[in-house]
């Protein structure tokens, strides 16, 4: 036998209310009138008045009795005025009210998906302006795999995804270019090759450090590799890019990284970069957001922190072998121009 559902009688009655004819009530309680009602509400007499009888038949009672002095309240009536100014005033300020968000008293914690190349070399300027801004604030840095991120997303776990994410592609995310990365080479400031100009043949010959972290970059590497059918001497697989540089500036290895990574780690003493034989690939790198959390101003406010401060490191502007070009300098040269004004 088919089961019958069973709906209350306030059920019902809540289905066929609205919030209009309690709004309706208001003003019949304050003005003791239908037609100063129905002026104050901006309707006609004649629809005031329907929508009154229909709040009567909801509650069963008449609630207001025209009298010499007017319509005046019911006793179920006086009962119900501050419930409903209460339920209007609750309506409005959590329906219609626009969220606010203050980074000077905000004790929120906000979540990025960074690789530990974006940990290193973005976060810092991160945490600077959020510290300038928002001194409660905290962030937190989260490694996720590609399945993960996209629950955790979904979820509202993690406020926004910077990096190289191929698999983000769903119409649920948004996102926003904030560079084209390429490759470079580095090695050791004292090794043979440092400061020459390397063929085809001595890349080949040299001992390579191959990365295989998290992060989709380096796939993007290997994949030129295989098509290009370019060999190299593996000599040492490592999950973390971040030890590269203390073993190559220690052995005679280089390493092929991120253009970002060697801008960043050739500035330790003992290091160098120095141009591949062959045009590398590039990637571009975006900041991506689920669509839930567009309107949020909080992570609006982060968007932006991370965007003022991404032109920093846009200013490093570089051709796609490591050595800047009268136009990227130009191009380098707007950006910081933006960022004062």
């Amino acid at each position: 036998m088919k089961r019958r559902s069973v709906v209350s009688h306030s059920d019902t009655r809540l289905r066929h209310l609205d919030l209009a004819l309690l709004r309706v009530f208001i003003a019949v309680f304050e003005t003791r009138g239908v037609v100063r009602a129905a002026q104050q509400l901006a309707m006609s007499q004649p629809g005031l008045s329907t929508a009154l009888a229909r709040l009567r038949t909801l509650l069963d009672d008449p609630l207001f009795i025209k009298t010499a002095r007017g319509m005046e309240p019911t006793t179920r009536a006086r009962a119900l005025i501050e419930p409903i100014r209460s339920i209007l005033d609750t309506v409005q300020a959590q329906l219609f009210t626009p969220p606010e968000f203050n980074p000077t008293n905000t004790q929120r914690e906000f979540r990025l998906a960074l690789s530990d190349i974006g940990e290193g070399i973005y976060l810092p300027l991160v945490l600077q302006r959020v510290a300038q801004e928002a001194p409660g604030a905290r962030v937190r840095s989260v490694t996720l795999s590609p399945q993960a991120l996209a629950q955790a997303m979904d979820a509202g776990e993690v406020d926004l995804a910077v990096g190289y994410f191929p698999d983000i592609r769903t119409g649920e995310y948004l996102h926003r270019r904030v560079g084209l990365h390429s490759f470079a080479c580095i090695m050791r400031s004292d090794h043979p090759l440092a400061g020459k100009r390397m063929s085809l043949a001595q890349f080949a010959g040299l001992g390579h450090v191959v990365i295989e972290a998290s992060g989709r970059s380096q796939e993007v590497l290997e994949k030129f590799f295989r098509s290009h059918r370019i060999q190299r001497r593996v000599v040492l697989h490592t999950p973390h890019f971040m030890s590269v540089p203390v073993i190559v500036a220690s052995t005679d290895v280089v390493a092929i990284v991120p253009q970002a990574l060697a801008d960043f780690i050739t500035t330790q003493r003992g290091l160098c970069q120095v141009p591949l034989p062959f045009v590398p690939p590039t990637f571009q790198v975006n900041m991506h957001w689920h669509r839930s959390v567009h309107n949020d101003p909080g992570n609006r406010w982060l968007r932006d922190v991370l965007i003022s401060q991404f032109v920093t490191l846009q200013a490093r502007a570089y051709d796609r072998n490591g050595r800047k070009s009268p136009s990227t300098r130009i191009a380098a040269a707007t950006l910081q121009r933006k960022a004062k004004t």
